[in-house]
């Protein structure tokens, strides 16, 4: 049958709760004045002048610090229990008392690990100095237990941070925890539950494990506690049946996510120490085999989305050199078919035109999205006359906007000399605000946009609204800043920063209104932030918008 584990913290000089001490004697009188002195000295004392009970004690109560017994007694040997004493615990403290001192009684004794003999008539004195050394011994060999642990556990931690592999992690913490134990054989079982528990590693390879080896760590894994057990067949190391097993959980985060069941032909005295020190390095190699796991995970996530992102691009490259050649085509024959006719047909190749006008845009995108994705849109830095795009793209706009009645006013300084930017990207950015602007105003209404020069502060006043950022190193330069303000529908506040996201669009996805990929504004963030610009959004549902954007001023 399967016995729990205690793995309680050793004791020292240090801990609060007063040592537990054991007097056995088979005269009364004896217990009870050994009794009284020692907890007038501050121990917690059980006496008893019958060896059996002394046994019961041992086995089922709380565990002892220090055993103090007679070494003649009618029924059972002050030695033998003193050996029953150290089979339950290693490291518990002997005094053996005897009015029949040799030499060998002595010599026994010491091969009992007694830690002191007292010859009786003993000095009450004497008996209090005894028992303080000897526990002092006890705590002192504790402490270096404690040591040799903490030792063990940063060699074992060098170990863990040399590597990331799970298979090799496994290997490190078994082989630890065999060698703490003194066990011959391991198995390190991982899992989420204990039902997907599966073998990672075994030690030696060729070990094997039974059901009932399974069965075990699933119940350690179920109980989240040590398990000992030396009742059924365990497993098999070259030819040997392994008959002893300790079922150690493995925690990581107050989880148990693995076990390791060490293994053994012959049972053995399982010291309190090493039983703290298993626990340990259990619950060390768990949470290193946890960031072993999640790593892995997110080393194969990265993998998948590396491949999305081929598939994407190679998409991408084939659906634009597919799609311009007939849209190419589909464009030129339309424009030539409207321009010779008149009446309902022109009109109606008009909405064509426009159609096929809005696919090129999105393939456009696409293409300029995925370049500057795989590095190949790097800025191309030159003089530009900002006043002189902005109108170029209002002319190229301005046709639509009448359609709708809607009114494109400008308000552009009076001398705004040339700076350094790429023209292309910035005519990119203009050409999709206010387009987006015409698309989402009401017919009649209004466009205005505003060009101005602002120091750095003023965008630092913007923090909470940047959605791109500028570098704080350009803090010295001046900003151009383009203000495209319209009278729409405005944005609500908890969308106006998922717009920018890609193929995003306010409202739902599968009925948009006003079509388009949800691609544009994603672009212009991508190109204002490739110009080391910032980018944000000022807008109120019903009242409009205002997307602006800022450069920095580099004269030429």
């Amino acid at each position: 049958m399967s016995q729990a584990i205690d793995t309680g913290s050793l004791t020292s000089l240090t801990n609060p709760s007063p040592p537990r001490l054991l007097i056995v004697d088979d005269e009364q009188h004896m217990c009870d004045v050994c009794s009284r002195t020692l907890q007038r000295a501050g121990y917690e004392v059980m006496a008893t002048s019958d060896p059996d009970v002394a046994i019961a004690a041992l086995n089922d109560g709380p565990p002892f610090d220090l055993l103090l017994t007679d070494i003649k007694m009618p029924t059972m040997s002050g030695l033998d229990l003193a050996q029953i004493a150290r089979e339950k615990d290693p490291e518990i403290a002997i005094i053996i008392m005897t009015g029949y001192a040799s030499l060998e009684n002595l010599h026994q004794s010491v091969r009992r690990g007694v830690a002191d003999f007292l010859s009786k008539p003993f000095e009450l004195e004497q008996l209090r100095l005894a028992v303080d050394q000897a526990l002092r011994k006890r705590a002192i060999q504790q402490d270096n237990l404690r040591l040799r642990t903490l030792e063990q556990l940063l060699a074992v931690s060098e170990a863990f941070s040399a590597t990331l592999e799970l298979p090799e992690l496994a290997r490190i913490a078994l082989n630890a925890m065999i060698e703490r134990s003194g066990f011959q054989t391991g198995f390190l079982l991982l899992g989420d539950d204990s039902e997907t528990l599966y073998e990672a590693v075994a030690h030696p390879n060729d070990a094997c494990l039974t059901d009932e080896g399974h069965a075990l760590a699933r119940r350690s894994f179920v109980l989240c506690q040590p398990l000992y057990d030396d009742t059924a067949f365990y497993g098999v190391c070259h030819n040997h049946r392994l008959h002893v097993a300790l079922a150690v959980p493995l925690r990581a985060q107050g989880q148990v996510n693995g076990v390791v069941l060490l293994c053994d032909e012959r049972s053995a005295t399982l010291r309190p120490g090493v039983q703290q020190g298993l626990v340990l390095l259990a619950n060390h190699a768990g949470a290193a085999l946890r960031n072993a796991t999640l790593y892995r995970q997110l080393d194969e996530a990265y993998q998948r989305r590396q491949e999305l992102d081929r598939l994407k691009s190679e998409f991408i490259a084939i659906a634009s050199h597919e799609l311009r050649t007939p849209l190419s085509i589909v464009l030129g024959y339309t424009m030539m078919v409207r321009d010779q006719v008149d009446g309902g047909q022109r009109e109606y190749l008009q909405r064509v035109l426009e159609s096929a006008q809005r696919i090129k845009e999105i393939v456009d995108d696409m293409v300029n999205l995925r370049h500057i994705d795989t590095g190949e849109a790097q800025p191309q830095l030159a003089p530009l006359d900002l006043g002189d795009l902005t109108q170029q793209v209002i002319n190229n706009l301005r046709s639509t906007a009448e359609l709708s009645g809607q009114t494109i006013v400008t308000r552009l300084p009076e001398t705004l000399p040339p700076f350094l930017t790429d023209r292309e990207k910035v005519l990119l950015v203009l050409n999709h605000l206010l387009s987006n602007a015409i698309k989402f105003t009401p017919a009649h209404g209004q466009i205005t946009i505003t060009i101005g020069v602002r120091p750095f502060a003023d965008l630092e006043a913007l923090n909470n609204a940047l959605i791109i950022k500028p570098p704080a190193l350009l803090r010295a330069l001046p900003w151009v800043v383009v203000d495209v303000a319209d009278t729409g529908i405005g944005i609500p506040a908890h969308e106006q920063e998922r717009i920018f996201d890609r193929f995003y669009q306010v409202g739902d996805s599968l009925t948009r209104e006003r079509g388009g990929a949800g691609l544009g504004l994603a672009l212009v963030r991508e190109l204002i932030a490739s110009l080391g610009g910032a980018v944000w959004v000022v807008s109120r549902e019903g009242e409009g918008s205002t997307f602006s954007f800022a450069l920095p001023f580099r004269q030429t």
